[in-house]
Formats: structure tokens, sequence, C-alpha cells
């Protein structure tokens, strides 16, 4: 019994060292606010982004209210609702004095939407209304890879709640009742553990030098505790001696054949930027920097406090 407690509490230590190694290397930057449609992750046509361009330039210039749409690639770990208060309280979206902006954030990889809404916004478009905005006009575009569309639609729903014209489609509208099916207590919890020490197992075969073999070393036990206490014996072991064989042999495919310096060099690896290294948080979001004005639109020094809804498609 003791020896069960014992290791309940041992993998319960080591969660939590790699939740809190994760949160610690999954500081995104904030990107550089360039206009008022900042698509980072390339999932609009050049077309719909001018045309959401003026459409938000002349929103602002009839209501005051600033709603800036921003796409990245990946969260990288990060938390989405986290993420999207320190982008809208960065860019200051909204006019001071009455904290009427809005962020309308998408992460590609994450398949991650939020309506981020500021104070003064939030009697206008209140949670619920946010959340029918992402789950009954983003979310079905989205899932058909229309984001044109989807993107386009939102934009329009928000104007108009900023008018004062409700014309969100019915709740629950574009929502798909089917969910996929569980793989059971057992396999949510691996997967739990997989997530965060699949990214770090990833990043040691990424990174150069001494800290891929520090790294190397330190996954070694959560490689063998983790998978012993889900699978047993002797499937547990499994995982384990892979990792012991298998990460040098592709450690050194990866640093020394050409095909895994390019997908070095060319930023491909988690966590990396172009041209190598370690968290993107030190590299900014492939050369925009970490600036919050520029391209003749900057935030009027509105508020947020985490008003807004979520989806995800």
């Amino acid at each position: 019994m003791n020896r069960a407690v014992t290791g309940r509490t041992a993998l319960a230590t080591l969660l939590a060292a790699s939740l809190a190694f994760t949160t610690i290397a999954a500081d995104l930057e904030v990107p550089y606010l360039a206009g008022r449609v900042n698509d980072l992750a390339d999932l609009l046509s050049p077309d719909a982004e001018t045309a959401l361009e003026t459409r938000l330039q002349q929103l602002e210039e009839s209501t005051g209210t600033q709603v800036a749409v921003l796409t990245i690639p990946s969260l990288e770990g990060e938390v989405l609702e986290d993420f999207s208060l320190r982008v809208a309280e960065t860019w200051k979206l909204g006019r001071g004095q009455f904290d009427d902006g809005v962020l309308l954030l998408i992460a590609r990889d994450d398949r991650k939407m939020r309506v981020e809404v500021g104070y003064g916004l939030e009697g206008t478009i209140p949670d619920a209304y946010a959340k029918r905005i992402a789950d009954d006009i983003m979310q079905p575009h989205f899932r058909a890879g229309d984001f044109d569309r989807g993107v386009t639609a939102a934009v329009d729903a928000l104007a108009g709640l900023v008018k004062g014209d409700d014309s969100l489609p019915p709740p629950g509208s574009g929502s798909q009742t089917s969910q996929p099916a569980s793989g059971g207590p057992g396999a949510v919890g691996f997967l739990f553990f997989l997530i965060p020490i699949g990214l770090f197992s990833l990043q040691a075969l990424a990174t150069r030098g001494c800290m891929a073999w520090f790294l190397y070393v330190f996954l070694m036990p959560f490689w063998f505790l983790f998978p012993l206490a889900f699978f047993g014996r002797p499937g547990g072991f499994v995982p384990f001696g892979l990792w012991v064989l298998v990460f040098p042999v592709l450690w050194a495919v990866i640093h020394n054949t050409a095909g895994g310096k390019r997908w070095l060099d060319t930023g491909s690896g988690p966590f990396l930027g172009r041209g190598g290294g370690w968290s993107s948080s030190r590299g900014g979001w492939g050369g925009f920097g970490g600036g919050f004005s520029g391209g003749g639109f900057s935030g009027g020094g509105g508020s947020f406090g985490g008003g807004g809804a979520s989806g995800s498609w």
C-alpha cells in the first residue's frame, strides 16, 4: 500500500514539474500590431484581408469601436484565454474612455479561436453572444476550410452588434451534436501526459549541444514511470526503451544530414523560430517583433477584463 502511494506521489510530482516547465517555455511574445488584420498564420486570402481591413476601418470611423483580427500558427502550449487577454491588453484596442475594443484571435494548429471583448462592450457583446459567434458562425466555415467566410461573417456579426443589430443565427445552429468517442479515463490520462512530454521530447531532438542531452536524461523518468503506471508490465517498459535507444539515433540523423539541417534551419522544429534556437518567446513571430503599434493603426488605450468566449473547430 505504501509503495503504491509513493508511486502515485512520484507520478504527481513529475507531472507537476512537467507542467511547470511547459508553462515557462510557452510564454509567447505578443506580436506586432501591423493593422486591423494581422494574418500571421496565412489563413486569409489577400482579397479577404483587404476587404476586412476596409470594413473594420469603416466600423471604427462610424462608431469609434476598434476591432482587430489576429491569426497565429500555434499557441505553443499557452492557454488561449491568457494569451488573448495579454494581446488585447498590450494592443489597447478601443478608446480609453469607452473601452470599446474587440480582438478576434485564431490559432491555426490548435484549431481554436476566441472573441475577446473590452469592458465597455460587455453589455453589447455579452459572453453568450461571443460564444454564438465562435460556435455558430466561425466554427462551421472553419471546419469546411473556408476561413475567409468564417472571419468575414464573424466581423459582420460583431459590427452588427456594435451598431445595435442582433443578426446572429439561432443558438446552436452551427454546432455539431456528435462528439468523438472517448478512449476511457486511461487513454485520456495518457494523452494528458503525452502532449507536454512529447513536445519536450521533440524539442530535445531539435536542440543542439549539451542542452539536448540534458533533456534526454531529464525526460527518462517521465518515459519510464508514466507508461508503467498506465500500462503496467511489460507494456510500460516499451516507451522507455524506445526513448533510450531511438533518441540518440534520431538526434544524430537530424543534426548530421542535409534534410535534418533544413528542418532545423527553416524553423520547422517545435518551439523554434526561423534559424533555430530555443522557445519562440525570444524570437518574436518570424520577424514581426514585439511592439504594439504601426502601419497607421494603433490602439486607443482601451481596457479588457477577460470578457468574451472561446471555441474550437
